[in-house]
Parts: C-alpha cells; sequence; structure tokens
C-alpha cells in the first residue's frame, strides 16, 4: 500500500511496512525532526511514526546537510580531528530517537573491490529491533525487497522454519520515504546504480530492544543468523564468556540469569556457560532447564 503524505489517513500503516510519498516544498532542520519525533506518545504506533514522513521528506530538501558534515570532517573539526566517514554518520539524537544518514556504495564501488560486499550488507534478508522511518536524499537509490513475518511465533534459532510473506519490491527513490515496523518487517537491499544516500529516523522501545536482530535463507524460509549489533548479542557474548573464565561468584549469576532472565537466549547461553564451569552438574543443569517455558531452552 502507498500512501500519499499529504493526507493524514495512515488506517493501513498497521498492515504492513509502508512505502510514502513524501515530496515537501520546505526544508526542515536536524532539530526539528528530534523534537517532533519525540513529542510522539507512543513509539509503538505505525501510524503516528509514518505522520513524520513529511517532516522527514523536508529535511532531504537540505541539499546541504550532508555536505556541512562532511566539510567538517575534511576539516578535521568532529571527532578529535578524525577524517575518516563511517558508512552511518550520527546526525542527531534524543531521549527516545536517533537519526543518521546512511552511505550506499554502487554495485561499482562493489565491483572495483573498493569497498567489501558485507560492508554494508547487501543481498542478506534481515530485520531490525527497533521501527524506523527512512528517506532517500541522494542518488538513484537502492533496490529493496520486503516480508513480513510474526516474531512471536518463531522460537529463534538457526535453522528455523519462519513463514515469511513478501510484501514489495521497490526502488528508493527521492521524494520516498519508507516506515519498517521493528522484529516484523523482513528486508534486503541491493546495491543502487551510483552512490545513494539516505536519512534514517529511528524508534527505540524497551520491549523491541531486548529482541534479536535476526538474518534470514529466503529461499530456504529459515533463520540463519543473529545481528551482531544489539543488546541481545553482546549479553550472550559476556554469558558465553563468563562460562569459559567465570569463578564461583559467575556461577550465581549465571544461574539467576537462567532462571529469571526475559530473554530465551540468554537463558539458554546461561545454562550452556553452567555447565561448561560445573561439568560435574550437568544433568542436573539441563534437568532444571528442561522447565523453561521456551521450547529453545528446554529443548
Amino acid at each position: 500500500w502507498r500512501s500519499n503524505a499529504s493526507t493524514t489517513n495512515h488506517r493501513r500503516a498497521a498492515d504492513m511496512a509502508l512505502t510514502i510519498a513524501c515530496a515537501s516544498n520546505r526544508v526542515a532542520s536536524v532539530e526539528e525532526v528530534i523534537e517532533q519525533a519525540e513529542r510522539l506518545r507512543d513509539h509503538d504506533d505505525p501510524n503516528g511514526l509514518a505522520s513524520l514522513a513529511p517532516l522527514l521528506g523536508a529535511l532531504a530538501n537540505d541539499r546541504e546537510l550532508i555536505v556541512r558534515l562532511l566539510n567538517r570532517r575534511l576539516g578535521g573539526r568532529v571527532d578529535g580531528g578524525q577524517t575518516g566517514l563511517a558508512r552511518s554518520i550520527p546526525l542527531g539524537v534524543g531521549n527516545r530517537v536517533r537519526l543518521r544518514a546512511n552511505i550506499w556504495p554502487s554495485t561499482a564501488d562493489l565491483t572495483a573491490g573498493r569497498v567489501q560486499q558485507s560492508d554494508p550488507t547487501y543481498d542478506v534478508a534481515h530485520d531490525h529491533n527497533f521501527h524506523f522511518l527512512t528517506a532517500a536524499y541522494f542518488g538513484t537509490g537502492y533496490i529493496t525487497e520486503i516480508y513480513e513475518y510474526d516474531q512471536d511465533a518463531i522460537e529463534g534459532y538457526i535453522g528455523e522454519a519462519v513463514e515469511l510473506r513478501f510484501l514489495e519490491r521497490t526502488q528508493f527513490v527521492t521524494g520516498r520515504a519508507m516506515l519498517y515496523r521493528g522484529s516484523r518487517d523482513v528486508h534486503v537491499q541491493f546495491p543502487p546504480e551510483d552512490v545513494s544516500i539516505t536519512l534514517s529516523l529511528m524508534f527505540e522501545t524497551p520491549e523491541l530492544k531486548a529482541r534479536d536482530q535476526y538474518y534470514f535463507d529466503l529461499q530456504r524460509q529459515t533463520i540463519n543468523g543473529f545481528g551482531r549489533d544489539t543488546d541481545t548479542a553482546r549479553r550472550v557474548d559476556a554469558v558465553a564468556m563468563a562460562g569459559y573464565a567465570g569463578n564461583g561468584e559467575s556461577c550465581q549469576l549465571l544461574g539467576d540469569l537462567a532462571r529469571r532472565h526475559p530473554c530465551r537466549r540468554t537463558r539458554l547461553s546461561a545454562y550452556e556457560a553452567l555447565v561448561r564451569l560445573l561439568p560435574d552438574d550437568e544433568d542436573k543443569i539441563w534437568e532444571r532447564a528442561c522447565g523453561d517455558a521456551a521450547a529453545l531452552v528446554a529443548n
């Protein structure tokens, strides 16, 4: 479904990812975008998030936005004099929202070896554990395929079958915004014909932030990996390390995590770490794990 951003009718925003025309005649500032986004009462309401598309489109009308930042980098006036430029450029941050620009290398960049195929991740289907609204800013725009799934219907293990429903394939051209629902929409991006830039407004909620990010095999319709840049991934890594280098106190803390933590992958990792630290108690540890409410842990 496509909506015109000049209207206020976003009744179907909850049904699927939105492609929204966001052309605007005015120019907005980063500060205005952050302020208006912070004013939204419910960052889980896709209708409210979609209503910000015209404002993000107005920010995209600032054709000097990225140039100003580039010039500051070149002049060594940010980041302690560093002139390097990441492909994700922070633009602004609020209490509950973040705004950034993303640079998308072209097919020619990849062919010439100027960037690695996996940086950024093209051709890999994945979700995000936050909602975000993104607008095209520069270039021909990457092509994206969008799917949806029900994360509450899965356990979250590698190789698990997932029902991915195709929604649309579209090119992310200037004047267009898209709304992605965290832990529900799945997208795969393909490199643009020339370097492109998008502006993304991200909304982090406690419930979504506690979830995993997944990578998917579209052909097999299965989970084939986890995102690394999430609180869950960092927590699981720390728990696993404790299983190799922990002590008696670690065992107590791991036991508490295994029994009480709301994240099922964290609980499983805690049980695995306990088995490494207390191999003589392996049978008792796994017997306790069998009583977990999540099949991912109990099985």
